[in-house]
């Protein structure tokens, strides 16, 4: 792009002078036109008042997403009576930075949050939002600077990710002190009184695992993870029953167990937001399927054979050749005389698992099944 003449500078000066400020399309298109003249940070900046005001232009979040990644082609013009970008309606920089960072959009966040720095009353949290971006993208240095800028004055959402992040770095003890530093916000706060509780039961605690679960339960009855996780500890503590039962309404409130989420403020003082800190069917999935596993083989002591199968589909449905699933779905299936799929099961357990000790017992099973299939002539 070629070097504006300096006349195209005084009149881009003198534009920005009078341009008004609480109006997104002047400001997306004086972003255009600084773009154009290769003013980038004055663009990028124009563009992010643009799209943090209400009612902003789809042509404002165009042109931050391009100009926060380095390019200044493809901007687009915005006029007056345009169809707002309904999908992103912001009414800050901060709640523009969460918007994108859900969207995954992290160079938009990035913009934004450093933005939202800049305001006092929404400077803690937008550390807090940095110190995740930076923990996603494995810049842990700049992640433990805005944790560190964010609990200046500690909030309920920065206390939970940094020790949420001390957990995913294999220090839970750093998270468990960080927390014990901050009881006062622990004791009433249904997210930082489950991470304490998760991060016990990691730690082998399991009694302290379910005091913390149950008090954060006590204050949001449907915080899933809390619901799921507790299913875990009732079954370390022997509780089976109240394994199920927990377990149960879990899935009642979500489908899916992720204990581990980062929280986000778009406004400080209102709800949190929550983005998974890890991918289902990736670093999460074997303690989704634990859990369902968990449940399962609790509906099968119990005889709640269908809620059982049910229950071994999804894990199966998410890992076709789990090998336990495959035999605990077996098992169910002979139950209810559904031999010939049982075997289909438990082959597949052998085909896996050719030499274990679980083919062994699924070659049993397999046998026991064949002679109930003879006697009662099932297939």
């Amino acid at each position: 792009m070629h070097a504006p003449a300096p006349r195209d500078g005084a009149t881009l000066n003198a534009l920005r002078q009078r341009i008004d400020h609480s109006d997104p399309v002047a400001l997306t298109n004086y972003a255009w036109l600084a773009a154009r003249a290769g003013r980038i940070a004055d663009a990028l900046d124009a563009a992010r008042r643009a799209a943090s005001l209400p009612a902003a232009p789809r042509a404002a979040w165009r042109a931050l997403e391009r100009l926060a990644i380095g390019r200044s082609d493809g901007l687009l013009i915005a006029t007056h009576g345009a169809e707002p970008d309904d999908s992103a309606p912001h009414a800050s920089p901060l709640a523009a930075a969460v918007s994108a960072h859900r969207q995954a959009a992290h160079a938009v966040a990035e913009v934004c949050y450093h933005a939202a720095t800049a305001d006092a009353e929404l400077a803690s949290a937008a550390w807090n939002g940095l110190g995740v971006l930076h923990e996603q993208r494995g810049e842990t240095g700049a992640a433990d600077d805005a944790w560190r800028r964010s609990l200046a004055e500690p909030r309920v959402a920065s206390i939970h990710n940094r020790a949420l992040a001390w957990l995913r770095r294999d220090n839970p003890r750093a998270g468990r002190e960080l927390l014990g530093l901050h009881a006062e916000l622990v004791a009433s706060s249904a997210p930082l009184l489950f991470l304490l509780g998760y991060l016990a039961l990691l730690d082998d605690d399991a009694s302290l695992a379910r005091v913390s679960i149950e008090r954060a339960l006590s204050i949001d009855p449907e915080l899933a993870r809390a619901q799921f996780t507790l299913g875990l500890v009732h079954e370390r503590l022997g509780r089976s029953g109240d394994a199920l039962v927990a377990t149960r309404r879990g899935l009642l409130l979500s489908p899916w167990y992720l204990p581990q989420v980062w929280l986000l403020e778009s406004q400080p003082g209102f709800n949190l937001v929550e983005i998974p800190a890890a991918q289902l069917g990736g670093e999460s999935g074997d303690e989704v399927e634990h859990v369902l596993l968990t449940l399962g083989r609790s509906l099968l002591e119990t005889g709640h054979l269908g809620e059982a199968l049910a229950v071994f589909d999804q894990v199966l449905l998410r890992h076709p050749v789990h090998t336990a699933a495959l035999f605990h779905r077996g098992v169910v299936l002979a139950k209810l005389r559904r031999y010939h799929e049982a075997l289909e099961d438990w082959e597949n357990v052998v085909a896996q698992d050719v030499d274990g000790d679980l083919a062994e017992v699924t070659r049993r099973h397999a046998d026991s099944a064949r002679k109930l299939a003879h006697l009662f002539g099932k297939g």
